[in-house]
């Protein structure tokens, strides 16, 4: 089968014009591709009549992919939404034009991959290798949906389909990402060393604890981004947008912001910066936990504002924090074991790897919050002098809202999430055994490989 050929500048043009229609070929056998993979494995090889993979302009959606050896194939204009492509080698691959819309690209190696054009709305991009992948005025973001081919316009807000693009923990050291499209993807924790992001549209992106280290930034805009926790360090931000930006616990070492503009920006604030009264009641809070509660006071801090405050991975195990604001706040690594949070605000509060064992989440805002690997199973239940009863006390978070929360590799077994709303919510690697899930809502919500309850 021989794929139909296409002028290149045909696809600038459509960039460029923001418009644009690109018919694929005849879906292939199954036959076929092997015949295809092997013989490409074979030229990789440099076996002589072998020839090199060229899958360019087909359809073939949904073949599984995984693990294959696509080093340096030829994929341009391809429709290969919802493919398995999970551990494959596409490294040095042109992959112009492309439609990923869906596909799962999780672990894969896209070293120095062409990746212009492409569409990646939905895609699972998790701990991908992208080291200098070329993305250059790339739409990652495109609404189009219903075509019969692929369509480039520009990003409509109004679009109703809620997938994103999945780049979190993908390595993107060195990666071409000038004028790129990325708005409201999800780099959570991904390695952007050296990128060039220059003029890149990363408007209401998750950046949380992303590596930005001397990352071109220049021009960029980053709106409505969550940069808490982020190592921009020595990052060029001349020109860059960051409206609305929250910026708590993010470090900006060697970073001029002069050009810059912050108008409605939300630094952090650093622990010792709290009120004098608030810091005793930690002080004293430290010193009823150490002593089994014979020593200090149990720390009461219900309704206090502590929006944005940089935590440091302190113990707030057993503290009373009902509707207490933690907006965005850096509670990473923080113990919140047995805690009482009922009703508290910790939407877009990085929380990842937190002990909240044991913890009441009762009516919680735990939207948008980043929870990876964070432990919400039983609580061992001590006495007085620190040994166990041999009792547990399971995690509450009834009714929480963890909309569009990150809660990959999260321990929740045995929680009561009866009537939590995890719409959108990324559950990969999750394990809810024996959680009561009763009326809780997961339209959207990402549960590959999660340990669902029986």
């Amino acid at each position: 089968m021989k794929p139909c050929s296409v002028e290149v500048n045909t696809f600038v043009a459509m960039l460029s014009g923001g418009r644009g229609f690109i018919a694929w070929g005849l879906q292939m056998t199954p036959a076929e591709i092997v015949t295809i993979l092997e013989g490409h494995e074979s030229w990789l090889r440099g076996e002589q009549g072998s020839a090199r993979a060229n899958l360019s302009l087909q359809h073939l959606a949904g073949y599984d992919f995984s693990r294959s050896l696509l080093k340096e194939a030829k994929l341009t204009g391809s429709n290969l939404a919802w493919c398995n492509f999970v551990r494959a080698d596409l490294s040095e691959t042109d992959m112009f034009a492309v439609d990923l819309g869906g596909a799962d690209l999780s672990h894969a190696i896209l070293a120095g991959a062409d990746l212009r054009g492409a569409y990646l709305r939905g895609a699972n991009l998790t701990g991908a290798n992208l080291k200098g992948v070329n993305l250059r005025e790339g739409v990652l973001m495109a609404p189009s949906e219903n075509s019969k081919g692929m369509k480039f316009r520009t990003f409509n807000s109004d679009n109703s389909d809620k997938r994103q693009a999945d780049l979190s923990g993908a390595n993107l050291t060195g990666a071409r990402l000038g004028k790129s499209a990325i708005m409201m993807a999800d780099l959570t924790g991904a390695i952007l060393v050296g990128a060039d992001l220059q003029l890149a549209d990363l408007n209401q992106s998750n950046l949380i604890a992303a590596n930005l280290l001397g990352a071109n930034l220049n021009g960029a805009n980053l709106s409505g981004a969550n940069l808490s926790g982020a190592d921009l360090t020595g990052a060029e931000l001349s020109g860059a947008v960051l409206n609305d930006a929250e910026m708590a616990g993010a470090n900006l070492f060697n970073v001029d912001l002069d050009g810059a503009n912050l108008e409605g920006a939300r630094t952090g604030r650093k622990l010792f910066e709290l009120e004098r009264d608030i810091l005793q009641m930690l002080k004293s809070h430290k010193v009823w936990i150490t002593s089994f509660g014979v020593k200090g006071e149990r720390a009461i801090l219900d309704g206090a504002d502590l929006n944005r405050v940089d935590f440091q991975s302190i113990d707030l195990s057993g503290a009373s924090l009902r509707e207490v604001n933690f907006t965005a706040a850096n509670l990473a690594g923080v113990s919140l074991a047995m805690a009482d949070l009922a009703q508290a605000n910790l939407h877009k509060a990085n929380l990842a790897l937190a002990d909240m064992t044991g913890a009441n989440l009762t009516d919680a805002d735990v939207s948008e919050a980043n929870l990876k690997g964070v432990s919400l199973e039983p609580s061992e239940i001590k006495d007085a002098k620190g040994k166990s009863t041999g009792r547990q006390w399971p995690a509450n978070l009834s009714r929480a809202d963890f909309t569009r929360a990150n809660l990959e590799g999260a321990r929740m077994n045995s929680a009561n999430l009866r009537g939590a709303i995890l719409e959108f919510a990324k559950l990969r690697g999750a394990d809810l055994t024996d959680a009561n899930i009763e009326d809780a809502l997961m339209t959207g919500a990402d549960l590959t490989n999660a340990k669902m309850p029986t």
